[in-house]
């Protein structure tokens, strides 16, 4: 009888060890507009360009940690992905009654390998951040940033 308990809880530990899905969590803040964005954003996702087509996978975020299935993570890392994309929507509690903004960020993929990533976003419709960034050519009212270890992005300022 002792036996046969063993036996069950081994089949079910074992089947609850292969039912979870393992994490890849990745050290990623995300500031917008020199603020460390610590409301969570919304429809956050990532796309990731495959040739012709595209796919779509869920991701979660809290500041400092952004957070992926290892297998969608192993897949991205893959020939096949041409493009990452990072997108989401961010409700900005400065402006005026709480502004939803949507994003859509190039990540490379070597920037998903690194540390730690700082990327940090700048709304051009703003005087302040509109009077040091150039405009983006793809008409996008935002531009960004990315600091890592080993890989750092900075944008050209106005004088």
């Amino acid at each position: 009888m002792k036996s046969i308990c063993f036996a069950l809880l081994m089949v079910l530990a074992l089947l609850k060890v292969e039912g979870q899905d393992l994490n890849n969590n990745l050290d990623f803040i995300i500031m917008i507009d020199d603020r460390i964005v610590i409301e969570s954003p919304y429809l956050l996702h990532i796309k990731a360009v495959l040739g012709e087509s595209e796919e779509s996978y869920n991701v979660g975020y809290y500041p400092g940690n952004l957070s992926m299935k290892i297998s969608d993570y192993d897949k991205f890392m893959t020939d096949d992905v041409k493009a990452i994309f990072l997108i989401f929507e961010y409700y900005d509690p400065s402006g005026k009654e709480g502004e939803k903004r949507s994003y859509e960020i190039e990540l490379k993929k070597s920037w998903l390998q690194d540390y730690f990533n700082i990327l940090r976003i700048y709304n051009l419709d703003k005087k302040k951040y509109e009077k040091i960034f150039f405009s983006p050519k793809s008409g996008k009212k935002y531009v960004y940033e990315l600091d890592s270890p080993s890989n750092t992005f900075h944008l050209i300022r106005k004088k």
